[in-house]
């Protein structure tokens, strides 16, 4: 956590609290093949904070210790939220930020959708490809369909906010 200040501890605590709130309470469309992780909404949040990869990566890890999919899910589940939050806070660097914005809710599209579809298809019995466009779909309405509205929101009160303090 080199160069991090308070407030970048308080956002990744704040951020891994709602994750793992969301997908506790929302427990029935969290987890499993059948799978709209509305929690995954909160994965375009390091296209603004830098320690959003990390708030990321200790929320999905509590939600999934609770969500019963065992040590691969708890572990790697785990791991490609991370992964994706690093690719996502990438995203920022692109030159055209509209670009960067629209390929931020990307990252965690395509690594959870192919990573956990991995131990997922096996633990379930179910073809590997079927795993991925299911997780894959519900990913995708998480991050493009709630996330993306919310990055573009967020970023407007942030430059607002910036212009008017």
């Amino acid at each position: 956590m080199q160069g991090w200040g308070p407030r970048d501890i308080a956002y990744a605590g704040i951020i891994a609290a709602l994750y793992a709130t969301l997908t506790i309470i929302l427990a029935p469309i969290s987890f499993g093949v059948y799978q709209v992780r509305v929690a995954e909404a909160l994965a375009v949040l390091p296209f603004l904070f830098r320690s959003a990869p990390v708030g990321l990566f200790i929320g999905c890890l509590i939600a999934n210790i609770y969500g019963g999919y065992g040590v691969q899910d708890i572990i790697f589940g785990s791991l490609l939220t991370l992964m994706a939050g690093y690719l996502t806070y990438f995203c920022a660097k692109i030159k055209s930020v509209h670009l960067g914005m629209i390929l931020a809710p990307l990252p965690p599209v395509l690594l959870n959708g192919f990573g956990v579809a991995v131990y997922l298809s096996e633990m379930t019995g179910m073809s590997y490809f079927f795993v991925v466009q299911m997780i894959g779909l519900g990913e995708m309405a998480a991050c493009y369909l709630l996330g993306l509205p919310l990055l573009i929101f967020l970023r407007s009160r942030i430059r607002k906010s910036r212009i008017i303090g």
